[in-house]
């Protein structure tokens, strides 16, 4: 009995103690409400602050995909800058694609084969990075694409104006430069069909062979044909010439910029050189020139030779023409060894009038970087040797004006039938 008692008062606790119990225990229940009430309010703002993003994505989306459905009417506006316009170029690719052969000859002066070659050469330079393509998103809309990229840059050296190619190609007029001086450089950098190589022997016998055919086998040995050529171009700045701007200009009136071009016989450049002023005489051109050093240096076999005209030095392995004496006239013997060594010379001089009369850039004075123009001659002229395996050297292998029969052209204005003197004698007047 009394041990029960003892165990019983174990159990037994004052008032003040189970005030105490009771006060804790609902400090435990305060605090457990607070961190529910806490963690109900924290899931709340984060369930407020999802659907806000999701209401201004879907927005921002809506916006972006109004703008690209209507090029016309949709901008991108960035804070502190022009609203680009937002640009959809798909058919411009269908509108070059689309046209007719002649006219797409006309137009970038290749067929459509060989402008398909000439982009898939120069494609890995123009195609955009993740980032460069991403960016142009942003800017415009839509990348350029490479085809017409290349169709800007040919219709550019071709003569067209860069205001009527931005707005036919759908790119802004700053840009049209930008984008032809990359393709150029492309081009530059990948084609590689200009070649002269006096010790491949099997070179020197077919650039032989494509002379033999105009003399009958009576003139051999001739493996190009030289002479020099000089183009339009603006004033340089002073800055650009070390202030002897003089230097480029020439004789006939105009600042220019000279090249030394050697042709085969089919009227293709072999050999290129622009490292003197246009006010450099012809003579002093070319012993500046890769290929007369290389003549010098007795490179080139014995049996083989150049032609040139009467501007140059005529040595063993440079023929030039027998000068006109001032009394009588020439042997029979000289006179014909110059009436073949035109025949050949007479290559470059249609290489040179093919090479201006197809790209126009040349029809007006170069505006290019003079730092930069030799590029652009360089480029020309490996494109006018791709047009040369496509199309041929012959008659109508420049297709710039459109076609004009007999009765068409014998029924023109009489503006352009007058008649002028020439050498004593007359001919018919056409522009």
């Amino acid at each position: 009995m009394s041990l029960s008692r003892e165990v019983a008062s174990d159990f037994c606790y004052t008032q003040a103690e189970i005030l105490e119990h009771q006060r804790r225990l609902q400090c435990m229940l305060d605090e457990m409400k607070e961190r529910k009430r806490r963690r109900s309010t924290i899931e709340a703002a984060v369930e407020q602050d999802a659907r806000r993003k999701k209401v201004l994505v879907g927005a921002l989306a809506a916006e972006m995909a109004a703008n690209l459905s209507n090029m016309n009417a949709g901008y991108y506006c960035v804070e502190g800058r022009e609203r680009n316009l937002f640009r959809d170029r798909s058919h411009v690719v269908g509108k070059i694609t689309s046209m007719k052969d002649n006219w797409f000859k006309r137009q970038y002066r290749l067929d459509k084969p060989t402008f398909d070659q000439l982009l898939a050469t120069i494609l890995p330079d123009l195609q955009l990075s993740d980032k460069g393509m991403k960016m142009a998103i942003l800017s415009s809309g839509s990348a350029i694409d490479p085809i017409i990229k290349l169709a800007i840059t040919l219709r550019l050296l071709a003569g067209g104006s860069y205001l009527d190619i931005a707005f036919g190609y759908c790119v802004a007029d700053n840009t049209v430069l930008p984008i032809a001086k990359t393709v150029i450089s492309a081009i530059n950098r990948r084609v590689k069909n200009i070649h002269f190589d006096p010790t491949d022997l099997a070179q020197m016998e077919y650039l032989e062979s494509t002379f033999v055919k105009y003399s009958n086998g009576m003139f051999p040995g001739t493996v190009a044909a030289g002479d020099g050529v000089v183009f339009r171009m603006q004033k340089p700045l002073l800055d650009q010439v070390e202030g002897n701007v003089t230097s480029f200009y020439t004789r006939k009136g105009y600042y220019a910029y000279g090249l030394q071009g050697f042709v085969d016989g089919d009227c293709k450049f072999v050999s290129i050189s622009m490292k003197t002023c246009a006010s450099t005489d012809d003579g002093t051109s070319y012993l500046l020139s890769k290929l007369s050093q290389l003549i010098r240096d007795g490179m080139l076999p014995k049996r083989f030779h150049v032609v040139l005209d009467a501007a140059y030095t005529c040595t063993n392995q440079e023929l030039c023409p027998w000068p006109q004496p001032r009394k009588g006239e020439l042997s029979a013997e000289k006179d014909t060894f110059n009436y073949y060594l035109s025949l050949h010379r007479q290559c470059v001089e249609r290489a040179f009038g093919q090479l201006l009369g197809r790209w126009g850039i040349f029809w007006r004075p170069l505006r290019f970087d003079l730092t930069y123009i030799s590029t652009v001659i360089a480029v020309c002229c490996k494109l006018h040797n791709i047009c040369i395996d496509a199309f041929g050297s012959g008659n109508g292998a420049v297709e710039v004006w459109p076609k004009y029969s007999s009765s068409q052209i014998s029924n023109a204005a009489p503006s352009t039938k007058r008649r002028v003197p020439m050498d004593g004698g007359w001919r018919p007047y056409r522009r």
